[in-house]
């Protein structure tokens, strides 16, 4: 009989040992005794018990993010890992279905950051974006101005110069989070563990514009990791660029993450001296399906009455047909056992519809979503495309 639950102190080390052998294997286990693990990661630890052993591990979190414009409560889902003598016998499974089941009624959707985006498709969750990774070398960046501003050495306690600036990018952009004072201490300024990250701000006239949270890898070449970026506008974005091609004494290339677009080639002189991959990026999925499609805002000028037929390969609950009707920015939703669906649909395409990743006539045409011309029009006013950036990794 398994058993999900929160794990207790005295199942820390075990805890620790299943996620070192599955996330850094190359160091070893852990002492019998102690973890490695001085500062522990930020969430709640849980573990599946198979007998009284533990079978597989995850970390929940829970954050403030915007969707279309509102905050709402978004889960985080890190850490999923099971020990080799127990792979293939089903627990990964068990262990989703229980987490999704236990994070609260209030958070209507789940994140996380696959290690095999086909692995957890099967269990409904769906991509949010695509990132685009450059590959840069810093002399490329050399001729950006500055625009008259100042970088500044940052740590730690300027995290709040810092949250304004996230904040204000983060306008607009759906996934975008609020980062607790905890977050920014412990998972910007720091790698896994007590390792520090370099961090500058770029400031005018005593504001900050813009930041870079970054690593210097030596693995060969000598390359500059750019975890983190924010710019208020366009210059300031170019002055981070600048800031960055000033390492050309100190690095060979600069890695920089941006949502799946081109944009980065429209403002280098050079565009052929990047090199580009598209790679899929965070996945979403909804927990309960009346509960997302009720905390999600809608168009305030738009309204609609649509019933959509949901498959749902993990939880049965969700498995069902739902009537939709939105007014006034609001949507309101309930379960119709014998109601006639409009529109067909998978829970990793409704998850997507809801965070705008992707439009109905998109997933329309590969096939996630079947509808009539009159429910795809309705859905398409009730779901218009977002501009989705999940930046946080956990």
């Amino acid at each position: 009989m398994c058993e999900f639950r929160p794990i207790s102190p005295a199942e820390m080390t075990a805890f620790d040992r299943v996620r070192q052998y599955a996330f850094h294997p190359e160091d070893g286990p852990l002492p019998q005794e102690d973890s490695d693990d001085v500062d522990p990661p930020l969430g709640t630890r849980y573990g599946l018990f198979d007998g009284g052993d533990l079978a597989s591990i995850c970390i929940h979190y829970t954050f403030e993010t915007r969707v279309r414009g509102s905050w709402i409560d978004l889960g985080g889902l890190g850490a999923v890992a099971t020990p080799p003598e127990r792979r293939r016998a089903g627990n990964v499974r068990r262990l989703l279905r229980e987490s999704l089941r236990t994070f609260d009624d209030d958070i209507p959707l789940v994140a996380l950051w696959p290690f095999s985006t086909a692995f957890y498709r099967q269990f409904g969750w769906a991509s949010a974006n695509e990132i685009t990774r450059y590959e840069i070398t810093p002399e490329t960046l050399t001729d950006f101005s500055t625009e008259g501003g100042q970088f500044r050495p940052v740590d730690p306690d300027d995290w709040r110069d810092l949250r304004k600036c996230h904040l204000a990018c983060g306008r607009g952009e759906t996934l975008s989070m609020r980062r607790s004072e905890q977050w920014w201490r412990r998972r910007i300024f720091h790698k896994w563990g007590e390792d520090r990250r370099h961090a500058y701000a770029y400031y005018r006239d005593e504001t900050p514009a813009g930041y870079v949270i970054y690593d210097i890898e030596q693995d060969g070449d000598r390359k500059l990791d750019v975890n983190y970026l924010g710019a208020r506008d366009h210059e300031a974005f170019r002055s981070l660029l600048g800031f960055l091609g000033d390492h050309d004494s100190q690095v060979d290339r600069v890695t920089l993450d941006r949502p799946d677009d081109s944009a980065l080639f429209d403002v280098l002189g050079d565009p052929q001296a990047a090199d580009a991959e598209l790679r899929p990026g965070p996945m979403v999925r909804l927990t309960d399906v009346t509960t997302a499609l009720q905390a999600v805002p809608y168009p305030d000028d738009v309204e609609g009455d649509v019933t959509l037929s949901v498959r749902d390969p993990l939880l049965e609950d969700n498995d069902r047909t739902y009537r939709l009707v939105v007014e006034g920015g609001e949507g309101h939703c309930r379960s119709t056992p014998d109601g006639s669906p409009d529109a067909t649909l998978d829970v990793g395409s409704l998850s997507r519809l809801v965070v705008g990743a992707r439009s109905v006539e998109s997933l329309a045409t590969v096939g996630n979503l079947s509808a009539e011309s009159d429910a795809r029009g309705t859905l398409a006013e009730l779901f218009p495309p977002e501009r989705v950036f999940l930046r946080e990794f956990f």
